[in-house]
C-alpha cells in the first residue's frame, strides 16, 4: 500500500487580504477522530532569485531524521530517518555531496549517509565521541571538526579513515558547541559562558582568542555563520533573535532578526547563502528565510522535523537525480556493500503535502482528495479553526475573510483523514 504523505502547511505574518479561492466542507461533515499535527511552509515574498538553488538541509534531534527544504520547488522531503533517540545535532556536506550528521546520542558519534535497501542510513565515521558525543562539525578542507561540547575542545576528524585527534591548540576551558569558518579562521561558540573564540589557521601556533566575553547579546550560543558582509552572525538557542558582530573586534553590530513568538523554541542554526544571497534559519519545526536587511521573506515548516538543530547547504548540481538512485543502490545491493566512493548520498524521500503563503493567496499543494482544516493564531498559544478545505485537484488558494482584522496572524494546517 503506498504510503500517504507527510502534510506541510504554513504560518504567515499577512497584513492584507488574502485572495483566492476556496471549498469549504460543511462542519457537519467532519470526522470525530483524532487528527494528526502539520506542518507549514510559508512564503511571505517574492520568487526566489534562482531557478535551481541549493537545498537546505536540517537536522531533526527530536524528530531523529534530516529533512531537506527544496528552493526551486518549495517542497519538503524528508531524506534519512534514523533509529529512536539518534538525536542528530550537526550536519555538514563536503564538495562531493557527501552528507555527514554529528549524533548526541544513538553511537554519539560521527556517522556519513549512505544508501541503504530502505533508503538513506547511517554507516558510522567515528567512534564515540566523548560524554555527549560531538556537537556542531564543519567540513574544512581535507578535514571535519568538531566542536567537543563537554569535553571543551575541537576535535579534528579525518573523514576517509576515521581518525580523531584533539590537538592542544584546540583545548579550552569551557564547552564548545557551535562552528563557524571563514577561509583561514575558524570560531567556536562557549554556549554556557556567552562567549565567542577565534582560532587564526594561518598562524604556526594556532591560539584562541576570546574576541565576544559575556555579550548580554548571547543567550546560549550555538549555530553561527559568516554573512554576506564578512560578518560574524550567531544564532541564539535560548532567544528568538541572531545577532550580528564584527569579527575583527567582537563588535556587536545589530540584531538581524527577532522572530518574536516565532522563534519560542530558540534559534538552534544560522546559514547564510551567498548563492541564493539570504540567511535561513531553524528553529523548532521551522527554517526561516531572511534577507541581508533583517526581512524576513518566508518561512518552512516540515512536520518530519522537531527541534531542529544544525543546517546545512547542499548545491544542486550535487543532488543525485531518480535514476542516479536507483543505479546506485542496485550496484551496492549486489556488491553487498553500503556506498561507493565518489557518488554523492542520493536523496531518498518522502513527499510532504505543501501550504504556500505569499502576499496575495494562501496555496495548498497535494494529492487530489486530501482535506486540510485550517487554523488560525497571533500568540501561538490559541489556535482558531477558520476553515475546512478540500483538495479536489491537486491545489487549493484559500481566502482568510478576517485576515484585515490583524495585524499580524499565523495559521496552521491539520489534515483530516479519509472516511
Amino acid at each position: 500500500m503506498r504510503e500517504a504523505p507527510l502534510l506541510s502547511g504554513a504560518f504567515l505574518l499577512p497584513t492584507g487580504r488574502v485572495m483566492g479561492r476556496l471549498r469549504v466542507i460543511p462542519e457537519a461533515m467532519i470526522p470525530k477522530f483524532a487528527l494528526t499535527l502539520l506542518a507549514l511552509v510559508l512564503a511571505l515574498a517574492p520568487s526566489l532569485p534562482a531557478a535551481n538553488g541549493p537545498v537546505v538541509l536540517v537536522a531533526g534531534y527530536d524528530s531523529d531524521n534530516v529533512v531537506e527544504f527544496d528552493l526551486a520547488t518549495g517542497r519538503w522531503n524528508e531524506i534519512a530517518k534514523f533509529p529512536f533517540h539518534s538525536q542528530p545535532r550537526g550536519i555538514t556536506a563536503n564538495e562531493a555531496g557527501e552528507i555527514f550528521v554529528g549524533l548526541q546520542g544513538g553511537n554519539r558519534n560521527i556517522a556519513k549517509l549512505v544508501p541503504g535497501e530502505d533508503g538513506l542510513k547511517l554507516q558510522d565515521v567515528t567512534a564515540a565521541i566523548g560524554r555527549f558525543g560531538p556537537g556542531y562539525i564543519l567540513h574544512g578542507k581535507d578535514r571535519i571538526w568538531a566542536a567537543g561540547d563537554s569535553d571543551r575542545v575541537i576535535y579534528e576528524i579525518n573523514p576517509a579513515t576515521g581518525e580523531v585527534t584533539a590537538p592542544p591548540q584546540y583545548k579550552n576551558c569551557c564547552n564548545l558547541v557551535g562552528l563557524a569558518a571563514d577561509g583561514q579562521t575558524l570560531y567556536a561558540a562557549e554556549i554556557l559562558q556567552r562567549s565567542i573564540l577565534r582560532y587564526d589557521l594561518r598562524t604556526p601556533t594556532i591560539v584562541g582568542e576570546r574576541i565576544i566575553t559575556k555579550s548580554e547579546h548571547l543567550n546560549r550560543p550555538v549555530g553561527m555563520t559568516i554573512g554576506h558582509n564578512g560578518d560574524l552572525y550567531v544564532a541564539n538557542g535560548r532567544a528568538s533573535t541572531i545577532v550580528e558582530f564584527n569579527p575583527k573586534t567582537g563588535e556587536f553590530v545589530r540584531t538581524l532578526v527577532d522572530l518574536g513568538a516565532g522563534g519560542k523554541e530558540g534559534i538552534n542554526g544560522v546559514l547564510y547563502s551567498p548563492e541564493m544571497r539570504r540567511y535561513y534559519l531553524a528553529s523548532g519545526s521551522e527554517v526561516y528565510e531572511v534577507d541581508p536587511s533583517g526581512k524576513i521573506l518566508a518561512s518552512y515548516n516540515s512536520p518530519a522535523l522537531r527541534r531542529a538543530h544544525g543546517i546545512a547547504l547542499m548545491p544542486a548540481r550535487l543532488r543525485a537525480t531518480p535514476a542516479a538512485v536507483v543505479a546506485v543502490v542496485a550496484k551496492n545491493s549486489a556488491a553487498g556493500t553500503a556506498s561507493d566512493a565518489g557518488v554523492a548520498a542520493p536523496q531518498f524521500s518522502r513527499p510532504v503535502t505543501t501550504l504556500k503563503m505569499s502576499s496575495d493567496r494562501l496555496s495548498i499543494t497535494g494529492a487530489p482528495g486530501e482535506r486540510y482544516r485550517v487554523l488560525a493564531t497571533t500568540d501561538f498559544v490559541t489556535w482558531e479553526p477558520i476553515a475546512t478545505l478540500e483538495n479536489a485537484a491537486g491545489l487549493v488558494e484559500f481566502v482568510d475573510p478576517d485576515a484585515d482584522k490583524f495585524d499580524k496572524r499565523f495559521y496552521r494546517l491539520e489534515p483530516i483523514a479519509a472516511q
